[in-house]
């Protein structure tokens, strides 16, 4: 499993296009995070916009990416929060640590 990251100037996007329910989710979102912080990138933007289902495995790496941008002086994204994820977010309280980009 494999996610598609982007650039869009100097913001890197991971577009999230599975649940992230499983451990390979996590490590394939994990591994997308780490390719744009190589590439110099400290935006990153998560696009969980396909995404029905986060559990822990997910969650947690979302953590990771967080913790190491806020560590190099980034910042992570998500966009958009709806449904169970919104839910999820919301539960946790990561939507108030980690902010919901705005277009």
């Amino acid at each position: 499993m494999e996610f598609l990251t982007e650039t869009l100037g100097d913001k890197g996007v991971i577009i999230v296009d599975a649940d992230l329910d499983t451990e390979a989710a996590g490590e394939a979102l994990k591994s997308a995070c780490n390719s744009l912080r190589e590439r110099g990138k400290r935006t990153v933007v998560l696009d969980l916009s396909k995404v029905q289902i986060i559990n822990s495995y997910g969650i947690g790496k979302v953590l990771t990416c967080y913790k190491q941008l806020k560590a190099e002086g980034g910042i992570l994204y998500v966009r958009p929060l709806e449904g169970f994820v919104k839910e999820t977010f919301e539960l946790l309280m990561l939507d108030k640590l980690i902010p919901t980009e705005r277009a």
